[in-house]
């Protein structure tokens, strides 16, 4: 896989953990422990994006 797959990839399965941590906050029920997961959802979409745009590197 080149570079640039794998950047589409990684783009897309971030945008697809953002969608459904969002819509999550929709449907499940409004308890801490739901919306916690909802919100952990969102928060790894994001992190993934930054990390397949190469914002951070993870130490070796």
């Amino acid at each position: 896989m080149d570079g640039r797959t794998r950047t589409a990839v990684g783009l897309a399965g971030a945008a697809l953990l953002v969608v459904a941590g969002t819509l999550a906050t929709g449907y499940l029920p409004s308890r801490p422990r739901s919306q916690l997961l909802a919100g952990g959802l969102i928060v790894a979409g994001f992190a993934l994006g930054f990390f397949v745009l190469g914002e951070f590197d993870l130490p070796d």
